[in-house]
């Protein structure tokens, strides 16, 4: 009997992937990579050095067959952002969005947005004025509810799940990242800025769980326990937070199984839910002793690829006892083959990663094999 691996897990949680550059066609995907770069290059962090674009690989789009057949929730890794969704101020482009909730529907897959609100990818032109100057708070608050809206009446009866607000808590302080932080939503509106997208949310999305989604929250203690206190505190003010998303860009290496296993139920402890948004587990351990340092490019052995194998299956298991216990739903995997993977070139130029469950070619990987047993 063929495998599919969500069958797999339809006693316990959704499984699905995120679809980049949506695989329509090979020179859709081409454009769309290109464009992801440019904006990628001029929003680059400060210190990090510049990037070289690398054309595509060509070849035919193996991703979608697998797409269709394996997972039964998806997310579109780009298409939904605001700079693609609203490039130019009263202008939407509701095209690619509209492709990916069609080759959802047709796959009969449950559908999450990505992203309502988030410091990347938003449109330079929301935060300014006529003059180029900073917008207004009043301006830029009616131009966030106003978007909400607009999306949430184009697509609510297709969405499960809505990410809100993405990557919210500073890296440095733990706290609400602020403008120094490149997050102009705090600096021009502050921190109520999260309560009332969550309001509007509410209202634009009735139907869907609504989302705080961020990264390393079951990587770094601290950043853990700045995103608890701010769920903590909308759940008290009555702010319709539903679910707390992690992200998971994990490794093979790092961190436990028991430390994603303890910040599952600290969340859980609040009263939300909480979905795995963009799982991927690459075969690199770029910190040791605590310390960030790259490793070079390896080769994927028999041995490395069993090692991550293990790995994958024992973490699917942690989420299966959380889901037994009413606190987990979904695992997204951020991507469907190595061959696109957004780890290929991050953060390290020039070295491939493999942190999928299907290779290059779209063959399945020890890892979907253990999954599926």
């Amino acid at each position: 009997m063929e495998k599919k691996l969500f069958e797999a897990y339809k006693d316990y949680f959704r499984v699905g992937a995120a679809v980049s550059g949506l695989f329509y066609d090979e020179e859709g995907f081409a454009r769309r990579s290109k464009a992801m770069f440019e904006f990628f290059s001029k929003h680059r962090p400060e210190g990090m050095p510049e990037f070289k674009y690398h054309e595509p690989p060509k070849g035919p789009f193996i991703d979608s067959e697998i797409l269709a057949k394996h997972f039964n929730i998806v997310v579109a890794e780009n298409d939904t952002k605001m700079c693609n969704m609203m490039p130019a101020p009263g202008k939407y482009d509701f095209s690619s969005a509209d492709k990916f909730i069609q080759m959802a529907k047709k796959n009969n897959q449950d559908i999450r947005w990505h992203t309502l609100v988030w410091h990347n990818q938003s449109p330079e032109w929301i935060f300014k004025d006529e003059n180029g100057s900073k917008v207004s708070k009043e301006v830029l608050e009616q131009r966030l509810k106003d978007y909400i809206f607009t999306i949430g009446k184009r697509y609510s009866k297709d969405v499960c799940s809505v990410d809100v607000v993405n990557e919210c808590i500073s890296d440095k302080t733990f706290k609400l990242r602020e403008g120094s932080e490149r997050s102009m939503w705090f600096d021009i509106l502050g921190p109520d800025y999260i309560d009332k997208a969550f309001l509007w949310a509410k209202e634009a999305f009735p139907n869907a769980e609504l989302v705080i989604n961020d990264y390393n929250l079951e990587t770094i203690p601290g950043k853990r326990q700045g995103m608890y206190d701010l769920v903590k505190g909308l759940k008290e003010r009555g702010i319709p937070v539903d679910t707390v998303g992690l992200q998971m860009h994990i490794s093979q290496f790092y961190p436990t199984v028991e430390l994603i296993d303890e910040t599952i139920k600290m969340f859980g402890s609040l009263g939300v839910k909480v979905i795995v948004t963009e799982m991927d587990v690459s075969v690199y351990n770029d910190y040791k002793d605590g310390v960030e340092q790259f490793e070079e490019k390896k080769e994927y052995t028999p041995e490395l690829l069993k090692m991550q194998a293990e790995r994958y299956k024992a973490l699917f298991d942690c989420f299966k006892e959380n889901a037994k216990a009413g606190i987990l739903k979904d695992v997204v995997l951020w991507g469907i083959t190595d061959r696109f993977t957004w780890k290929n070139n991050f953060p390290v130029r020039g070295r491939t990663d493999a942190p999928l469950l299907f290779d290059t070619e779209g063959k399945e990987k020890p890892a979907f094999d253990a999954l599926v047993e």
